[in-house]
């Protein structure tokens, strides 16, 4: 309700302006008159705050004069929203263009990733960071990139105003002083970093560095800033609050940023008193919506606006009143978004020579030319990307808004990560996953990251690299796996194999825009492979190691949006390797050769649940003589390159341990060798609900020791149904399937995320 105090006010300026009419006809000198100033006090509260703009929507309606506003977190985002000029229509559908699951949770657009990333990453679920002292807890859940990237572009129209009390609406929000506790008044310099300070949430949000001080979310010790906005200037607040205060029920505390506000509530109580003291029109919005609820917007819009519409009737009266005394300036036009950008120069102080020799290029085409903002953002997601540094920051400096110096902040205080993960499949059955990555080694570009899978089958797989983007770099490989497998015919096991293979590479890599690249590299290989039953008396010898090598080039390509359950995107890998004999028993019983292969996959969604996925495969091996039945003494036998470079079909495992053996649906794990192998694959994956799908796989293709008569080919064709749901330790699978090679019904269990 609106304090009697003000209505008494009100009233006395309504008296006045009638005696000054009077007194007017009398006199010639007209008197001045000036109409009482409100300010509008928001507090915050997390997603709770979308409320506000209901609430604006209400405000503009009735034309109530707003002439200073404040908040506080959530609040302090819409204030200055309203502030800079933004309608309450525009921030609604401002808010339904975010993925609010990416920018709370601070993911990274997979695209954006780098290569050698990719490689390592998306198969695990619990990591702990490495810093200059060894393993530690991270400063924050997140590191606030995506936020600082949507307040960039949100303020980017009025980044040229440093004084907050020019803005169309003099706005200023509240920080926390990290070191001291101090509430910190924010009325000057970068508007889209003072909105940042002002709702780093402490321990979920990483602290920001604004004019001197390290900064959290200003509603730790003052969520309602009424005191301040009075002391702008205005004479009536009218505030709106979105808190839910201290609970006594336990059962609402479950979550970390529930217990965090419970706690953090009890340090602002006296701010939230002193502020209702001041408040003349006050306004709760309550709600049974939680402060990480940010895909509720529209519902919570729709509360705000229906809550402010109760209070309709004392909102219109106050308006009229004040504009009865004097008509208010209605609010001009409405801001827009900027969609193109001039930058003039770009400054990074934190980074060292090698780091700017490596990023320096990436604003080469965007400099003293006038860039879309979608481009200039894609260049700060690439390096972010890269994740070189684990807390980098833009930000946007200009003195006249019509050119812009862009600011890079960047720090290399975590050196690296350990991470685990758990699978079992029908395949490689239990297994545990252990990594170790490390970054920045000199505070160079160069990382290191190893694999160790403990199972029945084990491996141990690393990569160094020093990636130049596309300046040439350098890498050093290693794979040391264990793997047994059956041998079949006409769907029955014939031989069980078991093969070791150790092998060390160096390569040149290349990248392009962290989607592409490009390996040229040369590996040694020390391989062993023993059979329960002896049916070829000379592969026995290889009970014991013989080595070969191979020079390679390869391209990749991989702009998936996730690694499962994909919904858009590309992959692709083209190899060509040289296979060259070093050990002498390699002429016996293999021969050298050139082997080419090609794997494809496309994503693409032709409705708002259903995937369509094509892929291909295809290879071919070029060998000094073509496979022939050969004269032995002892009978017929026919030679091959060695075995782990056959193209091996079969299982539903979409990552292998070894690279020419290619998933196919209704047959065992690699039930069928050969030389020439072709696949024509295609999936229609379906999101059932939530988290759960179901995909319908039909796979064509062959797969043959002899390519010569077209006619004598075996054709295969497989088709299953995929059962999913997408849980934090990754897929949890079960498949159905059949082929023409095995027409009975087999079936497939997968747990956790591929390795």
């Amino acid at each position: 309700m609106i304090k009697k105090t003000t209505i008494g006010l009100l009233m006395f300026f309504i008296v006045y302006v009638v005696f000054a009419d009077e007194s007017n006809k009398k006199n010639e000198n007209p008197t001045a008159l000036k109409r009482p100033t409100v300010g509008l006090v928001l507090s915050g509260g997390g997603a709770k705050g979308f409320a506000y703009i209901g609430f604006f929507k209400v405000l503009d309606e009735v034309n109530m004069p707003v002439d200073f506003i404040g908040g506080s977190s959530m609040g302090a985002i819409t204030a200055a929203l309203y502030s800079a000029g933004y309608s309450p229509e525009t921030m609604q559908k401002l808010v339904k263009q975010q993925n609010w699951s990416e920018i709370i949770n601070d993911t990274q657009e997979r695209q954006y990733i780098s290569y050698e990333e990719k490689l390592f990453g998306d198969k695990y679920i619990y990591s702990v960071p490495i810093g200059d002292k060894g393993v530690s807890l991270s400063k924050s859940i997140t590191s606030s990139f995506n936020i600082d990237m949507l307040l960039n572009n949100l303020f980017l129209p009025v980044g040229h105003i440093t004084d907050f009390n020019k803005l169309p609406i003099p706005f200023l929000c509240i920080g926390t002083d990290l070191l001291t506790g101090e509430a910190i008044v924010l009325n000057k310099g970068n508007l889209a970093r003072a909105v940042r300070a002002s709702m780093a949430i402490p321990g979920y949000f990483s602290p920001t560095y604004y004019d001197g001080r390290y900064l959290v979310d200003g509603g730790v010790v003052n969520n309602y800033p009424a005191e301040q906005v009075k002391a702008m200037g205005a004479d009536i607040i009218i505030g709106g609050d979105v808190q839910a205060g201290l609970t006594d029920d336990i059962k609402k505390l479950n979550s970390i940023t529930s217990i965090l506000d419970q706690v953090v509530s009890y340090y602002r109580v006296d701010a939230n008193v002193k502020g209702r003291e001041l408040t003349d029109l006050y306004i709760n919005f309550p709600m049974e919506y939680g402060m990480m609820d940010f895909s509720e917007y529209d519902s919570i819009i729709a509360i705000g606006e229906k809550i402010a519409r109760e209070h309709y009737v004392e909102l219109k009266a106050l308006a009229d009143s004040i504009n009865s005394i004097e008509k208010s300036i209605e609010r001009m036009g409405d801001l827009a978004q900027m969609d193109s950008i001039l930058i003039d120069s770009v400054i990074w102080p934190d980074i060292n020579e090698k780091q700017k020799e490596r990023f320096s290029g990436y604003f080469d085409e965007i400099l003293n030319t006038k860039s879309s903002i979608s481009h200039v953002n894609e260049q700060l997601f690439l390096i972010n990307g890269t994740k070189t540094f684990d807390d980098f920051h833009s930000e946007f400096i200009s003195d006249d808004a019509e050119s812009f110096t862009l600011k890079l902040e960047a720090e290399n205080n975590v050196k690296g990560s350990l991470s685990a993960g758990i699978h079992y499949d029908n395949t490689y059955h239990g297994s545990v996953l252990l990594n170790a990555s490390l970054r920045n080694v000199n505070r160079g570009n160069s990382k290191f990251f190893i694999d160790a899978v403990l199972s029945q089958y084990p491996r141990l797989k690393s990569l160094f690299i020093i990636n130049n983007g596309i300046k040439p770099g350098f890498g050093l490989e290693s794979d040391f796996y264990s793997l047994g497998f059956k041998e079949y015919e006409e769907g029955n096991t014939i031989n069980n194999w078991h093969f070791n293979n150790f092998t060390f590479g160096t390569f040149m890599p290349m990248t392009i825009r962290n989607n592409f690249m490009l390996k040229l590299g040369i590996r040694y290989e020390v391989f062993q492979f023993k059979q329960d039953v002896v049916v070829d008396p000379e592969l026995d010898a290889f009970r014991e190691y013989a080595d070969y090598g191979n020079f390679y080039l390869s391209f990749n390509h991989d702009s998936r949006d996730k690694i499962n359950f994909t919904n858009k995107g590309q992959f692709v890998e083209l190899k060509a390797k040289q296979i060259v004999p070093v050990s002498s028993k390699w002429d016996d019983n293999f021969w050298n050769g050139t082997i080419l292969y090609l794997k494809y996959s496309y994503y693409t969604k032709l409705g708002e649940r259903l995937v369509f996925n094509p892929e291909l495969f295809a290879g071919y091996t070029f060998a000094k003589h073509k496979a022939e039945q050969l004269p032995e003494n002892d009978g017929l036998r026919v030679k091959i390159p060695s075995v782990q470079h056959l193209f091996g079909f079969g299982g539903l495992n979409p990552a292998n341990y070894v690279e020419n053996h290619i998933p196919f649906t209704g047959l065992k794990f690699i039930e069928s060798f050969g030389l020439y192998a072709g696949k024509v694959s295609t999936k229609f994956q379906y999101n059932v609900y939530k988290k759960f799908y179901v995909t319908a796989m039909v796979d064509f293709g062959l797969n043959e020791m002899e390519l010569y008569d077209l006619e004598e080919i075996d054709w295969l064709f497989g088709y299953g149904l995929k059962f999913s749901y997408e849980s934090f330790i990754g897929p949890v699978e079960f498949s159905v399937m059949s082929s023409n090679i095995d027409t009975s019904i087999s079936s497939f269990i997968n747990l956790g995320f591929w390795f």
